[in-house]
């Protein structure tokens, strides 16, 4: 009985064992049991397509343009129509590696670029594969004059390839426009976007303003057999006023006073500048694709714009001399307060200002038209591709000048100047007081105020410089290619591409000397004239434009030299 009884506990203890479960093998199990119930989920639902959109879809095509491309290339696509990550070409190229984006000196917007540091002379562009004009004395392109909007991708060749038109040493940079069969359906895009630039910190025109406005259209006909993509874009900018300040090098000569040498500035200048731009562009894009072995394409583009600098302020020797060619007599110190060898506050005689009333401009227009037919016939691709581009770029430079007329060595009138809070290296920071009223145009008028030309045998009123630029490019290309099989070889293509190109760059430019007068003192009061503020200083100015009809109505004229 007690062996039998010992058996049972037995079997009973065997069995509890067996049934009992750790915590480990249940969460396993737990686990099982749920992937089994998700993979059967899975395989009920079944996902047709899924579609990448935005900037996603714009870095996978970049990606995979990397990826089938046969030499080492960068890209970037717009994520939408109209939309490349940046308003400017130049800024949207300028994010890829190895390449940076120039500015513009007046304008400060991005406009040229830089491959491997190289300069942007050794960079070739083209246009849907086609060589473009340049706006610039070499071939360099700048891209400001191609909106991003109208622009659907960008590639930058950074090795060379037989295939390629128009090479550059650093690079080959190619701007594509869109294709509308590309695009499954009806697709339209408005964009607008008004700004403002810079603070109302005392400086007239100190906040600058905008706007940007885009619409693009894409749509197909004929059962997807023909495609039409239009786009336009509008482009306004007036841009802030900016103060700028000339230490004139922080120049303190000595000056006699009280019987000691004290030092003074040597000169200064006060400006304002301010720049408008303004660009109208638009992109017409006709595609025919009757069946899967003829395409053709033709697509135009047009880019015009306009520049404009304007630099507006007084300048003027305040202690220091001109090495003879000033009208102006010895600067005497009429007053000081003296620190450490500095008048950090005073005045002095004999000055004359300046007043300057610089204006630059440029006028360019862009035009290019293309034809491309891409056909099959048998294992051959073969391609025809007729294309113009034409760019012309006019500029105008202006520098007038205005003040006391007269050489004060010689009984002519001369100023007064001011100046406090200097301590002999704040030169930034000094405020200065003129005797006269420099805003009233009886006071301040055109002449050659300083001698700056060479003095009475060259009067210089003013300066201007007339450069224009035109560029020109027709050409043909014809190509064949086939896929082989031999070795490493697996296509074979050879083609010829024809190209005339006409460039001319010209160059005129002289002295402005006062119509109808011999007279190297020669002054007249300035049409039209205004009021404005020398930059930070406070001191108003007289301000005059050069938009007044330059020639019958404006006073001045120039006196060409040949360059």
């Amino acid at each position: 009985m007690k062996s039998s009884k010992f058996r049972s506990e037995s079997r009973q203890a065997g069995r509890q064992s067996v049934c009992r479960m750790s915590p480990v093998a249940a969460g396993c199990t737990l686990l099982l049991l749920v992937a089994a119930q998700a993979a059967q989920a899975q395989q009920a639902t079944t996902l047709d397509t899924v579609t990448v959109t935005g900037i996603r879809k714009a870095i996978e095509d970049a990606v995979a343009t990397k990826k089938n491309a046969s030499s080492i290339v960068e890209a970037i696509s717009a994520e939408d129509i109209g939309k490349l990550p940046d308003p400017s070409v130049a800024d949207s190229i300028s994010r890829l590696p190895g390449v940076a984006a120039q500015s513009n000196k007046g304008s400060g917007k991005a406009q040229q670029i830089s491959v491997r540091g190289m300069s942007p002379d050794f960079n070739g562009a083209t246009l849907n594969g086609r060589e473009v004009a340049s706006s610039g004395d070499s071939r360099g392109v700048d891209f400001d004059l191609y909106p991003a909007e109208l622009l659907s991708s960008v590639l930058v060749y950074k090795t060379p390839h037989a295939s390629l038109v128009g090479q550059g040493l650093s690079s080959t940079i190619d701007l594509r426009t869109v294709r509308p069969l590309d695009f499954k359906k009806r697709t339209a895009a408005i964009n607008y976007r008004d700004m403002k630039t810079g603070i109302k910190n005392g400086v007239p025109n100190g906040e600058g303003s905008g706007e940007r406005m885009s619409l693009s259209y894409i749509d197909q006909f004929a059962d997807r057999k023909i495609g039409v993509a239009l786009g336009f874009v509008h482009f306004k900018e007036n841009g802030a006023a900016q103060p700028r300040a000339n230490t004139w090098g922080g120049w303190t000569p000595e000056l006699d006073y009280n019987g000691q040498k004290v030092k003074v500035p040597g000169g200064f200048g006060r400006d304002t500048e301010l720049t408008v731009q303004e660009r109208d562009g638009a992109m017409a894009v006709l595609q025919f694709k009757p069946h899967e072995n003829f395409e053709s394409v033709l697509d135009i583009f047009y880019s015009k714009g306009s520049q404009a600098f304007q630099k507006k302020g007084i300048e003027g020797f305040i202690g220091g001399d001109s090495g003879g060619s000033s009208y102006r007599g010895a600067p005497k110190l009429l007053t000081a307060t003296v620190a450490n060898g500095f008048a950090t506050s005073g005045t002095v005689d004999n000055f004359k200002a300046v007043i300057r009333n610089h204006n630059e401009g440029t006028d360019d227009k862009l035009e290019a038209l293309g034809w491309n037919n891409r056909f099959k016939f048998g294992d051959w691709t073969g391609v025809v591709d007729l294309g113009q581009s034409k760019v012309t770029k006019v500029g105008a430079r202006y520098e007038t000048t205005a003040g006391l007329p007269g050489n004060g060595q010689k009984g002519g009138k001369t100023d007064t100047i001011s100046w406090s809070n200097f301590d002999g290296s704040n030169f930034n920071d000094i405020k200065f007081t003129t005797g006269l009223n420099y805003a009233d145009p009886n006071v301040a008028k055109l002449t050659d105020v300083m001698g700056w030309g060479g003095g009475e045998g060259s009067p210089q009123a003013g300066y201007v410089a007339s450069p224009t630029i035109s560029d020109k490019i027709d050409n043909l290309r014809l190509s064949a290619k086939r896929g082989v099989e031999f070795g490493p070889f697996n296509a074979v293509e050879f083609g010829v591409n024809a190209l005339t190109r006409d460039k001319l760059s010209s160059t005129q430019e002289g002295f402005l000397v006062i119509k109808g007068s011999s007279d190297p003192y020669a002054s007249v009061v300035a049409p039209g004239a205004g009021v404005t503020t020398a930059g930070a200083s406070g001191i108003p100015v007289m301000t005059w434009d050069r938009a007044v009809r330059w020639g019958r109505s404006m006073p001045c004229a120039p006196t060409f030299t040949a360059r």
